[in-house]
């Protein structure tokens, strides 16, 4: 598997309506991932020591065609002027920071119980 992590700072609008901003990242996430049956999983974590207010998207793709599959399906959705408006309304809510490409090593490690 390869992961897309995208970094985002949460804006002051986010902070002070905590309860909003969640709301509209579960619509959100649901309406983006909708047309990208590519992205296998999506994993969303919040720290809350360190950089306080910071959220990482973790995006699993099978592999690196999966990923540029997905590159290409943005694309096009991006060229849908009412797709792309409803997109760029996550400037309201964050600032992304940085992207990266992760993946798995190529051993079986890691420890994971239920």
């Amino acid at each position: 598997m390869i992961y897309l992590v995208y970094r985002m700072k949460l804006s002051e609008r986010s902070r002070r309506n905590q309860k909003e901003f969640w709301a509209w990242l579960e619509d959100r996430e649901r309406w983006f991932y909708r047309d990208l049956p590519m992205v296998k999983e999506v994993r969303w974590y919040y720290s809350v020591i360190g950089d306080v207010y910071t959220i990482e998207s973790w995006a699993a793709f099978e592999d690196e065609a999966g990923w540029g599959a997905y590159r290409a399906a943005l694309s096009g959705l991006k060229s849908d002027a009412a797709w792309e408006g409803e997109r760029v309304t996550q400037d309201d809510w964050w600032e992304f920071l940085n992207t990266r490409i992760v993946t798995d090593p190529p051993v079986s490690i890691g420890l994971r119980r239920d």
